[in-house]
């Protein structure tokens, strides 16, 4: 089984979404319910989030290379994701930056701990709804659910060109 660039990015590109959305889910009831495991999940989260913000950033050339000729797919909607990607990868970065240092601060039982986690609780905010928006651009690319075009070309045929293809795939000289 051949695993292709578009198959990696795909496989990758929701870990940075859900976990980012998981961890600061879990900051969130680590203030409510004061329980010091869900902060250190929370930050270990945010963490994880970052640290795969990058292969799903990686992985997307390769995705934009076997996509962008299929009939259907809007070379708009890549270059627009792409920019979003590249900073949303810079904003996911920082968030786990800012939770690597507030597990830092909390293993040493630092009194700026306190503050940093509700820092971090910001930073997991912002990470999270900017690569949820991320996605959304990603997912405009090849679903016409998603751009709201229903009614338009949304086959993932190559486009003909106005060439017939004769038994074999070459094209009829005559």
């Amino acid at each position: 089984m051949h695993i292709s660039p578009a198959h990696w990015h795909l496989l990758l590109n929701h870990f940075p979404i859900i976990i980012s959305i998981t961890g600061t889910g879990f900051l969130v009831a680590a203030l409510v319910i004061r329980k010091q495991h869900l902060r250190f999940g929370g930050l270990l989260l945010i963490l994880f989030a970052a640290a795969m913000a990058y292969p799903a950033f990686a992985t997307g050339h390769g995705a934009e290379e076997e996509v962008e000729e299929i009939a259907g797919v809007s070379h708009q909607g890549i270059h627009a994701h792409e920019d979003t990607a590249q900073t949303g990868l810079r904003i996911m970065l920082g968030a786990g930056a800012i939770a690597l240092l507030t597990l830092f601060l909390l293993s040493n039982k630092k009194k700026a701990a306190d503050t940093m986690v509700i820092i971090t609780l910001c930073a997991g905010l912002i990470s999270a709804g900017y690569m949820a928006y991320v996605g959304y651009t990603g997912g405009e690319i090849r679903h016409a659910e998603i751009r709201g075009d229903f009614g338009g070309n949304t086959s993932t045929q190559p486009a003909d060109n106005g060439q017939q293809e004769n038994g074999g795939g070459e094209q009829d000289d005559d």
